[in-house]
């Protein structure tokens, strides 16, 4: 809630998003799903748009006709239906230690092996939640993906870019993005 020119986003995601999406050039689709609620669009739309984080569908809750369960089951539910409209795609997963997205994404490495090139989750909780997540790590280094558990965008950063998801000038923008956020 509040104001979306207000809002500040995880130190460097909108660079990052930036350079996975490859902006400027045969662009990669990014694709959001959150739990918020529909009449959150305008909001997020405008925080994105006014940040510079690349634009792409929102998949927001419709709260009260919940036909796909809760937090997960809802998240999980959408990611199923991206993956089977997309068949040919590969993704990037970015999400947040907050509620079940590390969970969520484990079980869609495990459900489509080779489509998922790295998990990417923001540690936003304290540390007994980040000795689960650092278990899920392990589970899905398993499947042959990565699961990165970082404080800001630039860890996610270096292993895209090890990974040439990113370039070496994009990981810069990132690093540049990210020193800015902590001058302040």
């Amino acid at each position: 809630t509040g104001n979306a020119r207000t809002r500040l986003p995880f130190p460097g995601v909108g660079a990052l998003y930036r350079a996975l999406t490859r902006d400027g050039e045969a662009r990669n689709p990014i694709f959001y799903v959150s739990s918020s609620p529909w009449n959150f669009f305008d909001l997020l739309w405008q925080f994105l748009d006014y940040r510079r984080i690349p634009l792409g569908p929102l998949f927001l809750r419709n709260w009260g006709m919940d036909l796909l369960g809760g937090h997960g089951g809802y998240k999980h539910g959408v990611i199923e239906q991206i993956f089977q409209r997309f068949p040919d795609l590969k993704f990037v997963l970015v999400g947040d230690s907050g509620e079940k997205d590390p969970e969520i994404y484990a079980e869609v490495v495990h459900r489509h092996p080779g489509r998922v090139l790295a998990v990417y989750i923001r540690d936003v909780t304290e540390a007994h939640r980040d000795e689960g997540v650092l278990k899920l790590r392990e589970e899905v280094r398993k499947a042959g993906v990565d699961l990165v558990l970082a404080a800001d965008s630039l860890n996610a950063a270096s292993h895209a870019m090890a990974m040439g998801l990113i370039t070496p000038g994009e990981y810069r923008s990132v690093l540049t993005s990210v020193a800015r956020s902590y001058e302040t």
